[in-house]
């Protein structure tokens, strides 16, 4: 006796990435009428889509539309002194050095953070600089 096996042929779906214009057009369509309705109009997943409608509550509005990472920048700690550490650096390959460890832009950064006005400007809050390079100073 045999028994007649049918295979079961499965699609490989490939990874695809939208904008944040597309994302906004599913997610308009989702609130209009239902997450299950965009997802079979725009042929998509059904929880990709619900996922979309809950972290749209947190994208920012000054995002640029056609990025397709959301949230994907980690902002400044620092903008001012890292703004001084990246003229330094140009300053420093003009002079046709190179800055290849990232050790020294660490003690550079360190070394501007506690000029005076560096202190001014953060408050003091550059004391404790434990969080550069992910590693403990010593």
């Amino acid at each position: 006796m045999t028994r007649n096996r049918t295979k079961v042929l499965r699609i490989k779906r490939s990874r695809t990435s939208y904008s944040v214009n597309q994302k906004n057009k599913v997610i308009t369509y989702a609130k209009q009428h239902r997450g299950n309705e965009a997802a079979r109009t725009f042929h998509l997943n059904a929880s990709m889509v619900e996922r979309w409608v809950t972290a749209s509550k947190s994208w920012d509005t000054e995002i640029n539309q056609n990025c397709k990472r959301i949230g994907s920048g980690q902002k400044a700690f620092y903008p001012e002194a890292e703004r001084m550490l990246y003229v330094w650096l140009i300053e420093q390959r003009k002079q046709g050095l190179a800055i290849i460890y990232y050790t020294i832009l660490r003690i550079k950064m360190q070394e501007i953070l506690k000029e005076p006005e560096m202190i001014f400007l953060y408050n003091d809050s550059a004391n404790n600089l434990s969080h550069i390079g992910g590693y403990p100073l010593s």
